[in-house]
């Protein structure tokens, strides 16, 4: 009853990337399409409410991620880093909406849905369950790391739509200061609602990002804690002297 329970939560998050991935791949709404959607989605429930439920299984993937944590944050980093590098050339090659047609909605924009209403869902999910609650935080934490991109990859199309300064002085501060001239630049044109989401967004993706992080650390001191307490806790076997 309990594995039931938590495939059918799993489901929900499951079943919407798939629906996101279908459709930004443009897989056509037929029956046979549907059927392949619908048993991969149950196969891919079945299995996550099997980890969750299942410590052992829980601790060796996060045992797994832990020692490589580093360098999946990196890899993520570095990949933003080219995008975003190719953003700024073709912002100035071309304009602001040439970056937003071509690359910010047709592959960033299904990314974030995948990420937003999907993978996010099922970290906190996780975060839910003791036995996976450090890989529901890690999980969070990286996935912060590329919805912050995106929410970048956005406000520098804001700030380049009203003109070329404000993104050379986003730039000119560190690169994170897009955020800081994407709002500005929004005020000074009227566009109070454009400024408002994108400080919200960040102040989020903050919050997501120190929350995902807090819990996987704590979580883990509490598991490495909990595994002196047993070893203490072995009898011990007396040696006979010869």
């Amino acid at each position: 009853m309990k594995f039931l329970l938590v495939a059918l939560l799993v489901s929900f998050p499951v079943f919407m990337g798939l629906s996101i991935s279908a459709d930004a791949f443009g897989i056509p709404d037929t029956d046979t399409w549907i059927f392949v959607i619908r048993l991969v989605g149950t196969a891919v429930s079945a299995f996550v409410a099997w980890m969750i439920l299942g410590k052992r299984q829980a601790m060796a993937i996060f045992m797994m991620v832990m020692p490589v944590i580093g360098l999946i944050s990196n890899l993520i980093y570095l990949a933003c880093f080219l995008v975003g590098v190719a953003a700024v050339v073709m912002l100035f090659a071309k304009d602001a909406h040439w970056v937003y047609e071509h690359l910010y909605h047709a592959y960033v924009t299904p990314s974030a849905a995948l990420t937003v209403f999907s993978l996010v869902p099922m970290a906190i999910l996780f975060m839910l369950f003791r036995k996976t609650r450090a890989l529901g935080g890690l999980s969070l934490y990286l996935l912060s790391i590329f919805v912050g991109f995106t929410l970048w990859l956005y406000s520098l199309i804001v700030a380049g739509s009203h003109g070329s300064g404000w993104v050379i002085s986003g730039l000119c501060l560190a690169g994170l200061g897009v955020y800081l001239t994407a709002v500005i630049s929004s005020a000074v044109f009227g566009e109070w609602a454009i400024a408002g989401n994108i400080l919200l967004v960040l102040i989020l993706v903050a919050g997501a990002r120190i929350f995902g992080w807090y819990v996987a650390e704590k979580q883990f001191e509490k598991d490495d804690e909990a595994a002196r307490a047993a070893q203490l806790a072995e009898p011990v076997e007396p040696t006979v002297s010869g």
